[in-house]
């Protein structure tokens, strides 16, 4: 008997374009991750991260409807117009350019392919595929609700710069020569390079914008545990500069590649969980009527902390940092719950949270990331070599800073 169906996406369709989806969600972590360092303005910053953890959950979803229907899961596209279009995404002459860029000409078209895939494939034979898409697009619609009025009032304050205007119209031909990001779209020629376009180089510097106008000072000591209200002033001061954790776990993603994705997906939750303690610090300092930007910023522990390889930073962050925190932490936990301060003590206990979590992040991954890049040194005697110079220099506040 012959049936006839309406038209659809079938299932060799179907795995060419999850995989291009994936692609580009993916290559954007990566993208994103090594701007985020040099991206100045706080909230634009803080957009970068959150779009890098939220593309982790799609490319995550993605992944496991993909290896369902192909091996690998993780290929790269075949079309070289989609795959240059990505590349020269990281070559944008400022952030405001890599944010038109992205925001502004790659979501859109990825919404729209989606929008259509989700009607044009088979409703029941491919719900799982159904399923992450319709999770992608309720994330990637909230991100262009909240990047509108942050780039219009961008072009307001006069910070996007014609060649920023000049890289967007070359993504969209970009774009256009790859028929879009479904590629099912009618092709357009493909550009040359931009005149615009800058090389990038993973910065060693930390970036922060013109509100913030306490860039480096010394890491001074708090006032005593005892005086509970002027220490813990200081504690969300020191809450509110955990973006310098984001960018540490944001060069490691950007440096280290070929990694499981399983380490991706960890490093992306771990670089927003520090945004996220950033805005912490911001929530509370204003509802204790203090304006962050006046917080001390300390870039120089980036800068510090740039000059080793990024295995490293990621082994003192997360076996220095965040294992010896612990207990400070939960001092903090009980001093605030006797002195009734219930925001504090939530805020403190969540972070607990979260660190707990990096810590096993940091002991899961250290002994491959070791292998990874040819380490030789046993695992816990590169841990102990490590916190020797995090012992020396970090907690000591003598940064040794070589100037090249």
């Amino acid at each position: 008997m012959n049936v006839t169906v309406a038209p659809a996406i079938d299932i060799d369709a179907n795995r060419r374009l999850l995989n291009r989806y994936r692609y580009v969600v993916h290559e954007a972590m990566r993208i994103l991750a090594g701007w985020l360092p040099a991206a100045a303005r706080f909230e634009l910053k803080c957009e970068f991260g959150r779009t890098i953890w939220e593309n982790s959950l799609h490319v995550n979803a993605l992944y496991l409807r993909l290896r369902e229907i192909q091996s690998p899961a993780f290929q790269r596209p075949a079309d070289v117009a989609l795959v240059r279009l990505m590349e020269e995404c990281l070559h944008a002459p400022d952030e405001y350019a890599l944010a038109l860029a992205y925001y502004g000409v790659v979501t859109p078209s990825l919404i729209a392919a989606l929008e259509n895939h989700e009607t044009a494939t088979f409703p029941n034979s491919d719900l799982p595929s159904v399923r992450a898409i319709q999770h992608m697009l309720l994330d990637l619609k909230a991100e262009r609700l909240r990047l509108q009025p942050l780039l219009k009032d961008a072009e307001q304050a006069g910070r996007i710069s014609p060649a920023a205007r000049a890289w967007e119209r070359y993504m969209r031909a970009l774009l256009s020569a790859a028929g879009g990001v479904s590629g099912l779209e009618s092709r357009g020629p493909t550009p040359a390079a931009a005149l615009e376009r800058v090389p990038f180089v993973a910065p060693r510097e930390a970036r922060r914008d013109e509100r913030f106008t306490n860039l480096g000072s010394d890491v001074a000591a708090m006032p005593a545990e005892e005086d509970h209200d002027a220490h813990t002033v200081e504690e969300f001061e020191r809450y509110s500069t955990e973006m310098l954790a984001a960018e540490t776990v944001a060069v490691v993603m950007f440096g280290i590649t070929k990694m499981p994705w399983e380490f991706q997906f960890d490093s992306a939750r771990h670089l927003y969980d520090e945004v996220r303690h950033a805005l912490m610090g911001y929530e509370w300092m204003r509802h204790h009527r203090m304006d962050p930007y006046q917080s001390p910023q300390y870039l120089q522990i980036f800068k510090w902390r740039c000059q080793f390889p990024p295995v490293m930073q990621y082994c003192m962050l997360t076996m220095g940092n965040e294992v010896h925190a612990f207990p400070y932490r939960h001092r903090r936990v009980e001093a605030h719950q006797k002195s009734g301060d219930l925001l504090s003590e939530q805020f403190v206990r969540y972070d607990i949270a979260d660190e707990t979590q990096h810590v096993r992040f940091g002991k899961r991954w250290l002994p491959e990331l070791l292998e990874h890049t040819g380490e030789s040194r046993p695992l816990d005697q590169y841990i102990a070599d490590c916190l020797k110079v995090w012992e020396e220099q970090y907690r000591t506040g003598k940064l040794s800073i070589n100037v090249e």
